[in-house]
């Protein structure tokens, strides 16, 4: 009987579903496709810790499924409001309020279980379109192919059924707390329609500004601090723009409306008075959920471009993260003869086209280590880097770290000679080189490492030697691991400098290119991928919320247009002012998010363009983030004026 029922009233209300319906598809659907990603077997197999994807991705589900459940109990509360005259006619023809409730958790069981299969199968074909995104960050060859996974699907489904649970309990506590009479004449409840005086909005709107204004000032302060005080200045910062993001959204409307309300000549031209009082009872019952919907997109939209940027940011800067294909750092001071052994051992693994073995010196007095004119070159020639022109008189800097520009810069200023050995050096025509050279791994962890003629160095003392390979075939990731075990092993024998000693803790480092692709290749597809994912399910989330809190009072709604339907405004009209009405909601939490945004673009761009390789790459993301956001929030809004239009114009009349 439930189930007969439950079939024919979802065939009558299908259209009246549609936002709720999509939304729990699109869920499903990202839900299963990220899933099926994070536990692919070729996907894992692409790098040793490929495993944090899943977990990334795992832990979201989680996040998500909850987050999902409260979308759920706003979905509900719409279709009880759609379907409460319908179920008090059930009551009172003497239906028991348990099989009532049966009858809905039935309709939505079926509604819920058809979104899932539905769900499953698109994001079956989403899976094949990451699975090629992974495929082309990692440069294999690649083609469609979907990806089916057991164990997803029934992960998908643990997760969607945990959603669907607590949505369901919410629902089924609503209905057994609804009278009759209540579920009757719900509709005919009065709404408060009064507000604080105009001087007070004008107030809180200021207040809100200053606070987000001082947010981004803190921002701004914590970028150019390096300590731990970084993250008091960033979550203070982030606060204060959420908190006045809140606030002004609430305000911002209200405002608005009273200063609309002030002008006659506009207050009474046309159908504006109506169209003010429709805002204002909206501005009343969803003052608030407009305000968390703008922190969502807030949040949703800075998540997605800082993922992105991130992410592609690594990729981008791989090549000065390894521009040796493999690398031999020890803080030693060993001969250079002690690492033939070390040249040997990879030449039969691989073909060596060219190799520098070089001393990093201790300068005396300072805090910073040097490197041979001729060694430099040498390294500068391995990378297709022409060699640089140094009189015996002179020196430069070469910093790979672009944080550290600005200090090297004022201390060539303050101090532009330095003397060693008797020899005063002053700075070369170009006194600071920033090519990637990897320094700051190959020199230790400076990011900056000072240039001498060869004279100079070789006075100096050696205390730790680098070598550094250039690989016929680029080498492969396992070469990592085997270098290091050679080097840890019996087997290779070092031999100390004479007249110097081994320290008492001695720092060694393998750096292998391929190795150190894959495990950066997979931080950016995690970040990537993880920001994604919560994103479009924030988005998804936010628009269903602000749907159905439009949708929510369709029924005042209804008798409302139906008032100016007999006083002769024309259909198309009315359509009209649903238009308006519709779009000011919508553009409301729309507008601070989308600023934001556009700010935090910029500011990336400002203090972060030069440490991202690529050229127009933040600006790229960031209007790939705008325009995927965009495209959903626009679907919502278009399927809520249609929703709206089919109820109040169609259904409208029969109230006349």
């Amino acid at each position: 009987m439930y189930f007969k029922l439950a079939y024919r009233n979802i065939r009558r209300s299908l259209r009246d579903y549609i936002i709720y319906f999509v939304t729990l598809t699109l869920t499903a659907a990202l839900m299963y496709s990220f899933l099926a990603l994070g536990f692919s077997p070729d996907i894992l197999a692409m790098a040793e810790n490929m495993s944090i994807l899943t977990s990334g991705i795992l832990i979201l589900s989680v996040l998500v499924a909850l987050l999902s459940s409260f979308v759920v109990g706003y979905a509900v509360r719409f279709m009880l409001g759609q379907r409460k005259k319908e179920f008090a006619a059930y009551e009172l023809m003497g239906m028991e309020v348990k099989t009532v409730r049966n009858l809905f958790l039935v309709e939505n069981g079926i509604i819920g279980g058809a979104a899932f299969l539905l769900g499953s199968l698109l994001g079956t074909g989403l899976s094949g379109f990451l699975n090629q995104v992974v495929q082309n960050i990692f440069e294999v060859p690649h083609h469609y192919q979907i990806l089916f996974s057991l164990r997803a699907w029934g992960m998908a489904l643990f997760f969607f059924i945990l959603m669907y649970g607590f949505g369901m309990l919410r629902a089924a506590k609503v209905i057994r707390r609804r009278k009759v009479i209540d579920l009757l004449y719900d509709s005919r409840k009065n709404e408060e329609t009064g507000f604080r005086p105009l001087h007070r909005s004008v107030l809180a709107c200021l207040l809100s500004l200053a606070a987000m204004v001082a947010g981004v000032i803190l921002l701004g302060k914590g970028l150019h601090i390096q300590t731990n005080e970084a993250m008091l200045y960033w979550g203070g910062g982030c606060l204060l723009i959420l908190t006045g993001v809140y606030e002004m959204h609430r305000k911002i409307p209200v405002l608005l409306y009273q200063l609309a309300k002030r002008n006659p000549r506009r207050k009474y031209r046309e159908e504006n008075l109506f169209f003010l009082g429709q805002i204002g009872r909206r501005i009343q019952s969803s003052g608030r959920t407009m305000a968390v919907v703008s922190i969502l997109l807030t949040v949703s939209l800075a998540t997605m471009f800082v993922g992105l940027t991130m992410g592609a940011g690594y990729k981008a800067n791989m090549e000065a993260y390894y521009p040796y294909d493999a690398g031999v750092a020890i803080d030693a001071p060993l001969t250079k003869e002690s690492l033939d052994s070390v040249r040997s051992f990879v030449a039969e693994r691989c073909e060596i086209e060219d190799s520098v073995t070089y001393y990093l010196y201790a300068v005396p007095h300072e805090a910073i280590e040097a490197l041979s004119l001729s060694d430099y070159n040498h390294l500068r020639e391995i990378l297709g880097l022409s060699p640089v022109p140094m009189n015996s008189n002179e020196f430069l800097v070469h910093c790979d770290t672009w944080n550290y520009m600005d200090g090297i810069r004022q201390g060539l200023e303050q101090q532009p000679e330095i003397t060693l050995n008797g020899r005063t050096l002053t700075p070369a025509e170009t006194p600071i080189r920033t090519e990637p050279m990897e320094q700051y791994q190959m020199a230790g962890t400076k990011g900056y490492v000072l240039v001498l003629p060869d004279e100079v160095a070789s006075q100096l003392s050696g205390e730790k030697i680098r070598l550094a390979m250039k690989l016929a075939d680029g080498g492969y990731p396992e070469l990592k691991n085997e270098l290091r075990q050679f080097l840890n092993s019996g087997e290779w024998q070092p031999d100390i400098q004479p007249g110097q000693e081994l320290p008492e803790r001695v720092t060694m480092g393998v750096t292998v290119k391929a190795w150190g692709v894959a495990n950066s290749l997979t931080g950016f597809t995690t970040i990537s991928f993880c920001g994604l994912y919560l994103s479009i399910i924030f988005i998804i989330l936010s628009c269903a919320v602000l749907a159905f809190e439009q949708l929510s009072a369709i029924d005042q709604n209804r008798k409302n247009y139906a008032v100016i339907d007999r006083l002769g405004v024309s259909g198309h009209r009315q359509a009209s002012l649903i238009r308006k009405e519709l779009s000011t909601v919508f553009l409301i939490p729309l507008f601070f998010p989308l600023v934001l945004t556009v700010l935090l673009i910029v500011g990336t761009q400002l203090f972060f363009g030069e440490a991202i390789l690529q050229e127009g790459l933040v600006l790229f993301y960031g209007l790939v983030t705008i325009l995927l956001f965009c495209a959903i929030y626009l679907t919502y809004f278009g399927a809520t004026i249609f929703l709206f239009k089919r109820v109040v114009l169609q259904l409208g009349k029969g109230l006349q």
